[in-house]
């Protein structure tokens, strides 16, 4: 029993994830870039970005409980002065569990705020610190879908990564413009996780980088990486075409595949949720 609590929690906790693959999407798909305007003031520009994730063939051990994911997620410059600002990112998502019959059935639903102080260094590169925390819900779909598996006799996965989060992370981020394909890498570094009275090692080191293999007037194709070295290592690659740019840095619209190696899941307050395998699906983002 004790075992399967704990799988709730972890395969639940694989609730937020998603890479804008994280502000590199720099830092974790879960904050998008935003104007380079750089008003001054209060609540000066702010981002909001939507995306479904369905994995498909080959399956692993968590493939009937974590079969799609979507979130919604808000960006805002709460306030800047120079080159100073303070931001503020919160993220909502689910995860999916393979149908329970003909029904459609969610296992549990996430959420992630993030609160930073972002120094802008230069134009390609900016320096942050803050706190970010992640929670997770379970419902009463992941406990018919585990009593599913149970009677099939399946074996019931267990996540080692914790289902709650608040960390201190300090983030570097640097595009390099004058470079072919424009790489993009954001390393942050988040050395314990805070969770009631006690102290729990995380994987301390997360790398973002993205590369534009090719664009054209309001389209491009992109290449993006997320890895977290530690305990239960993340490697994710990612390969999208991006349309309807106009006046902002991402396509409006994107079609992406991404691949994770392994046949496991994994839970950080980077990317939320990872389960490994192969994906595709869609999002939006929308700059203001």
């Amino acid at each position: 029993m004790q075992g399967a609590t704990k799988m709730m929690s972890a395969v639940l906790a694989g609730v937020i994830g998603l890479f804008v693959p994280s502000a590199l999407e720099a830092q974790a798909r879960w904050s998008f870039p935003t104007n380079r305007a750089e008003e001054q003031g209060a609540f000066t520009d702010a981002s909001f970005g939507a995306a479904f994730r369905k994995y498909t063939a080959p399956e692993n051990t968590f493939s009937p409980f974590y079969s799609w994911d979507a979130h919604m997620a808000l960006n805002v410059t709460v306030f800047r002065k120079s080159s100073s600002a303070v931001s503020l990112t919160s993220v909502f998502q689910t995860v999916g569990t393979e149908n329970l019959g003909a029904k459609v059935s969610v296992g549990g639903t996430g959420y992630l705020l993030r609160v930073g102080y972002v120094r802008t260094h230069s134009a390609d590169f900016h320096t942050s610190v803050g706190l970010a925390h992640f929670s997770s819900h379970l419902t009463r779909d992941l406990d018919d879908k585990l009593d599913e598996e149970r009677r099939a006799g399946h074996t019931i996965p267990i996540v080692a990564d914790p289902h709650e989060y608040n960390v201190f992370f300090f983030e570097a981020h640097r595009k390099f413009s004058a470079y072919p394909l424009t790489p993009e890498v954001a390393v942050l570094l988040e050395p314990m996780n805070f969770v009631g009275d006690s102290l729990r090692y995380v994987r301390p080191v997360y790398v973002g980088t993205r590369w534009t293999l090719w664009r054209g007037s309001q389209t491009a194709v992109v290449a993006e990486t997320q890895h977290e070295i530690g305990t239960n290592p993340v490697n994710d690659f990612s390969l999208s075409l991006e349309l309807y740019a106009t006046d902002q840095d991402e396509g409006r619209l994107q079609m992406f595949i991404s691949a994770s190696p392994g046949n496991g899941m994994h839970v950080s307050p980077n990317i939320g949720a990872l389960r490994d395998g192969l994906a595709f699906g869609i999002r939006m983002v929308f700059g203001a």
